[in-house]
């Protein structure tokens, strides 16, 4: 909502009010203004004045400022009209504040500008301004106020906002805004050992509200899935910092930044509306597999030249990653079963077979990672440097494979459960979308084949018989011979 209002204010004229000075040679002195945006000086009253006393006057020329100077809620008391002019009073109850926002809710009714430019980045002056009561007003978005009466007035346009957007690259994919303010559901996915780029642009100022900056500090927290590859560059309206930012990594994930903005003498570096982008990365680590995304959040601080600190802003992006569970089991009963060999690939032929490595266990026993594991074998992408494993199923039937980005998969099976057919085409994983995937690959088990071309087995059954039967015979025989 904060950015929404600002967006809208920069949209929107809204009121400066300026200071009464001497006639026809008096000034006024805008400083801190921003390029490109018009600056308008229109005269609200007349006046005259002696020393420090001040008279003001109305010439009635619009009636609806007219009718609301008179109103019982006015901050002025109005007399007249003398010779054509009303005297206007502010009323002794009537704060600052109160007359402020009684002239910018009748601007619209001050006629044509008296004096009109377009801001520089620095000072802008109106000359040869009759004794008044003026206000400015300007395309930036707020109010600004002085409170003298001299002939020559300075103020300085504090209504510049300081901007901060957030946006993010996997690899080198599109830039994507997403986050707090952004699109939610256009969440990028990387798998372990990837790079993600991060990008932080958005707008300095000189002032906020009525405190002068002295720096802007950018802290960037990553959450334990993202690896901080520590190359910050900062760079302002395109170009290094006048005077070079600090840049300290004060956790292992997180980064801070430090940009000064005002030089040892108190003097600004840079115009209010200066652009600032931010670049530097990280890389998806083991960390990814315990949790779906990563979260990578930058809060944009202020210190004030009193050395207070002060929050302005925040936005944050995320990358998920995913994971598939295959279970293994008998074509038939459904069994599950153990000692299956799988490799990964990103193609239904040929294609890339990707890198993986058990993911540790302690807890699960000697036999983990291998076919006598009484839990599930647990696998992920590997990291640079580290040594690829084929994927064994273990007594549970089941492997997972975490840390993933969006995709479809294939699983080559590399070895049967003994018994078993080898598997001759890969098994393709469903895409992940928005859950995790699951797969479950069929193994047939062989059975013995007729044999065709010989003499059969019947003849062995019929000899066989036969010995018996003679056998027998010769038994009975002997036995009667002795009897």
């Amino acid at each position: 909502m904060k950015k929404i209002l600002a967006l809208v204010l920069a949209l929107v004229m809204v009121l400066m009010v300026g200071a009464a000075f001497a006639a026809t040679d008096g000034s006024i002195t805008v400083q801190n203004t921003t390029s490109g945006k018009s600056y308008e000086v229109y005269k609200v009253f007349s006046a005259t004045y002696s020393g420090t006393n001040v008279s003001y006057f109305y010439d009635g020329s619009n009636a609806t400022f007219l009718a609301n100077l008179q109103a019982s809620t006015s901050p002025f008391t109005v007399t007249g009209p003398v010779d054509g002019l009303y005297n206007v009073i502010k009323k002794s109850d009537a704060g600052d504040s109160t007359v402020i926002n009684f002239i910018k809710d009748n601007a619209e009714n001050f006629g044509d500008a008296v004096a009109t430019q377009n801001g520089n980045g620095e000072a802008l002056t109106f000359t040869d301004l009759d004794y008044g009561y003026y206000y400015i007003k300007s395309e930036v978005g707020a109010v600004v106020t002085i409170d003298s009466a001299l002939k020559d007035v300075t103020l300085i346009d504090k209504n510049q906002t300081t901007t901060l957007d957030k946006q993010e690259q996997v690899e080198a994919g599109t830039w994507l805004y997403q986050g707090i303010d952004h699109d939610e559901e256009n969440v990028p996915t990387a798998k372990v050992g990837d790079t993600v780029n991060y990008k932080v642009v958005g707008t300095i100022t000189r002032y906020i509200g009525e405190d002068k900056v002295k720096s802007f500090t950018w802290t960037d927290t990553m959450t334990a899935g993202l690896t901080p590859d520590q190359n910050v560059v900062i760079t302002i309206n395109g170009e290094a910092p006048v005077v070079a930012a600090t840049v300290t990594y004060p956790t292992a994930q997180t980064a801070s930044i430090v940009l000064p903005v005002l030089d040892s003498d108190g003097n600004f570096l840079y115009n209010s509306n200066s652009s600032y982008e931010i670049t530097y990365s990280a890389k998806i680590n083991e960390n990814a597999i315990t949790r779906d995304e990563e979260n990578n959040t930058v809060d944009l601080d202020y210190k004030d030249t009193g050395n207070q600190d002060h929050d302005i802003d925040d936005d944050d992006t995320k990358v998920k990653d995913y994971q598939i569970t295959l279970t293994k089991q008998d074509a038939s009963s459904k069994a599950k079963l153990a000692d299956a060999h799988f490799d990964l690939y990103d193609a239904a032929t040929e294609g890339n077979k990707y890198n993986l490595v058990l993911v540790p266990n302690a807890e699960a026993g000697a036999t983990y990672g291998t076919k006598d594991s009484t839990v599930n074998n647990v696998y992920r992408p590997a990291k640079a440097g580290e040594t690829a494993v084929e994927m064994v199923v273990g007594t549970t039937g089941i492997i997972e494979i975490k840390g993933l980005e969006n995709g479809n998969y294939y699983f080559e099976e590399t070895a049967a459960p003994s018994g078993y057919n080898k598997l001759t085409a890969r098994t393709e994983a469903a895409t992940i979308t928005n859950d995790n995937a699951t797969i479950t690959v069929d193994n047939a088990t062989g059975t013995e084949l007729p044999s065709t071309g010989g003499i059969g087995t019947t003849i062995f059954y019929i000899v066989g018989g036969l010995l018996v039967i003679g056998a027998a015979v010769i038994l009975v025989a002997r036995r009667k011979s002795h009897e």
